[in-house]
C-alpha cells in the first residue's frame, strides 16, 4: 500500500483538501486530512489526460508555427515525413517514448493517439506503462491509397492490444476530406461491429463544411447523419465549426476535443468552448501537435484565449477539461480523486510563494514538472525517469530519433 502527502491534495477542479493524505494500492483506499503543515509548494492532482495527439508528428512539431495555414502545412510538412514514418515503422515506437517521456513529466497519465504504425505505438504505451486510446488514421490518399488497409490494420490493433488493461482501441476515419462519406460510413459500421469508438477530425477549418457542399451536396448535420457518428462514441478533435450541428452531438456520447494551440498556430479558428458546453455538449482537451508535447501548455493557452470572456471560475475549467472530461471520455473512471477510483495520481513540487497558493495555479501555471508519476498506483515516472524504461533505454530512443532524423534530412535535400 502507497501513501501520499502534499499540502494541497486536489479531489476535483472545485474542491481540494489542505494537508492532505491519500492511501493506494491500484486503487485508492483512502483520503484524510493530516495534522501539521505538509512540505510547502506540494500539490497531489489526479492524472491529466491529452485526449487527441499525433505522437508520430512529435519530431517536426515545431513546424505548426511557421505560419502556414491547414493544408499548406499538411503537404509541406506532414505527408512528406508522415510517409517517411511509414517505411518506417521502428521509428514510431521511438519517437512515442520520447514523446511519452515529455508528456509524462507534464503529468500525463493516459492519452489518445491517432496515426500510422500504431503497433509501435502500442509497444511503447506497454513499455512506459501510460494509459492510451489508440487508433490508426484511415484515408484513402496519403499514406494509405485504400482506405481498406486503413481498417485492416487498425483491426490488427485492436487484436494486438486484446489483454492490455490500460489500452483500448477505436477505429479511426481521418477526415471527411480523405474518405468519402460512403468510406466514412462503413468506417463507423465496423467499429459498431467490433464493438469499439470512433476517433476523427471534424469542422476544423471554416472551409470543411463548404467542401462538403461542394463534392457531396451535404451540410455538417447532414453528413453526420448520413454516417451515424451521433450513434457511436467518438472522439471528434477539433469541431471548432461545428455549430449548425450541436443540437444533435450534445445528445449522443461523442465528444469535441479542443485544441487550443494547434489551432491557433495553423489558423485555423478558436472553438466556443463556453457556448458549446451551455449547449450541453461534452468538451475535453488534447495537444494534437504543438511545439511541446505539454498539456499545461494547452491549459495555459486556454486560460488567455478565453480571458475576459467568462465567469470568474475559469481556471478551473481548463483542469477540468483535462481530468475529469478526459478520463470519462477515454472511458478511464471519474477524473477525480475519490475512494475507489483507479489510483492514477501526480504528485508535484511547485514553486514557493509568499502568499497563500492557488493549488490548480501552482500546477497549470508555473515551470515545474511532475516529481512522481503513478498509473494504477504503479509509480512510472520519477524525477525525470520513466521507470520501468530507465533513463538508458530513454535516452537510446532519443539517439535512434536522431538518427533517423538525419536519414530523412539528406533524402530530403537529395
Amino acid at each position: 500500500m502507497n501513501e501520499l502527502c502534499a499540502e494541497y491534495l486536489v479531489l476535483t477542479p472545485y474542491q481540494w483538501v489542505r494537508n492532505g493524505c491519500i492511501v493506494f494500492d491500484k486503487e485508492i483506499r483512502k483520503i484524510y486530512q493530516k495534522e501539521g503543515v505538509e512540505e510547502p509548494g506540494t500539490v497531489i492532482t489526479h492524472g491529466l489526460t491529452s485526449a487527441h495527439t499525433h505522437l508520430g508528428l512529435y519530431p517536426i512539431r515545431t513546424t505548426v508555427a511557421y505560419g502556414l495555414r491547414l493544408d499548406d502545412w499538411v503537404g509541406e510538412y506532414a505527408w512528406p515525413w508522415e510517409k517517411f514514418l511509414k517505411e518506417n515503422p521502428e521509428l514510431s515506437y521511438h519517437i512515442s517514448i520520447t514523446a511519452i517521456q515529455e508528456m509524462a513529466a507534464n503529468g500525463v497519465t493516459a492519452f489518445a493517439d491517432m496515426h500510422f504504425n500504431e503497433e509501435e505505438v502500442l509497444k511503447a504505451v506497454i513499455d512506459s506503462g501510460v494509459k492510451a486510446d489508440l487508433s490508426v488514421a484511415i484515408m484513402n490518399r496519403g499514406v494509405f491509397s485504400d482506405y481498406r488497409h486503413g481498417i485492416e490494420e487498425n483491426l490488427k490493433l485492436l487484436k494486438k492490444a486484446q489483454g492490455h488493461s490500460r489500452i483500448k482501441v477505436r477505429l479511426g476515419p481521418c477526415t471527411p476530406r480523405l474518405l468519402t462519406p460512403k468510406e466514412f460510413r462503413d468506417v463507423v459500421d465496423t467499429a459498431k461491429e467490433h464493438g469499439v469508438g470512433i476517433h476523427t477530425h471534424l469542422a476544423e477549418v471554416k472551409d470543411d463544411e463548404l467542401w462538403l457542399m461542394r463534392k457531396w451536396g451535404m451540410n455538417l448535420r447532414d453528413f453526420i447523419r448520413y454516417t451515424q457518428l451521433d450513434t457511436i462514441d467518438s472522439l471528434i478533435a477539433h469541431a471548432i465549426w461545428i455549430e449548425s450541428a450541436i443540437d444533435i452531438l450534445s445528445r449522443s456520447t461523442s465528444t469535441l476535443i479542443h485544441l487550443p494551440r494547434s489551432n491557433v498556430y495553423l489558423g485555423d479558428g478558436h472553438m466556443p468552448v463556453y457556448y458549446l458546453v451551455n449547449q450541453g455538449a461534452k468538451v475535453s482537451i488534447g495537444i494534437d501537435i504543438a511545439p511541446t508535447y505539454n498539456i499545461r501548455d494547452d491549459m495555459k493557452a486556454f486560460l488567455m484565449l478565453n480571458s475576459g470572456m467568462t465567469t470568474p471560475a475559469l481556471i478551473e475549467l481548463p483542469y477540468y477539461l483535462a481530468t475529469e472530461a478526459g478520463y470519462k471520455a477515454l472511458q478511464l473512471g471519474t477524473g477525480s480523486i475519490r475512494v475507489g477510483e483507479p489510483a492514477d495520481i501526480v504528485m508535484w513540487r511547485t514553486v514557493e510563494t509568499p502568499e497563500k497558493p492557488h493549488p490548480l495555479a501552482s500546477v497549470m501555471l508555473t515551470n515545474i514538472e511532475a516529481s512522481e508519476v503513478y498509473v494504477d498506483g504503479e509509480l512510472i515516472f520519477k524525477d525525470g525517469v520513466l521507470t520501468r524504461l530507465g533513463e538508458d533505454r530513454v535516452e537510446n530512443s532519443r539517439i535512434a530519433l536522431k538518427e533517423f532524423i538525419k536519414s530523412f534530412r539528406a533524402r530530403s535535400s537529395s
